[in-house]
């Protein structure tokens, strides 16, 4: 379980083979899933890396929610992530997901505001930064 921060939301991630999987659940039993391939740093081990931006995982999305949900992807020693878009900064947990071959990875999911005419209220651009932190707090990772 990656996040249950909004009410009446359940958010999971699992890797499936070289797939990426992401199942976004309303309490009430509506779920969403999405399998994409997995980021390319997912597959190996090496030093902590923020594959990409996180991306928005409902479908459709809710248009009666201000926030959408984001799920990203981190390899190595990242502990916690925050987000930033619109000018407000979400932070998250990464939760290991099982993987093969010694690999360290994690997913995180984050609520942030939607706005705009854009298919989910964002675009990527929109995202200003991503950081990851070690559980000493240092930044060991950072997309902008």
């Amino acid at each position: 379980m990656l996040d249950t921060g909004v009410p009446g939301w359940e958010t999971s991630a699992w890797l499936a083979g070289e797939a990426f999987c992401v199942r976004a659940a309303r309490a009430r039993g509506n779920a969403n899933v999405f399998c994409d391939p997995a980021p390319f740093a997912l597959r190996e081990s090496g030093a902590p890396a923020l594959p990409g931006k996180p991306l928005p995982y409902l479908a459709p999305p809710d248009p009666e929610s201000r926030r959408i949900l984001l799920v990203g992807t981190a390899r190595g020693a990242i502990a916690g992530v925050s987000v930033t878009m619109f000018g407000e900064t979400a932070t998250a947990e990464v939760h290991r997901l099982p993987a093969t071959g010694g690999r360290k990875v994690g997913a995180y999911a984050v609520w942030l505001p939607r706005s705009g005419a854009a298919r989910d209220g964002m675009n990527l651009t929109d995202i200003t930064e991503v950081v990851g932190r070690d559980s000493a707090g240092r930044i060991v990772a950072r997309l902008t």
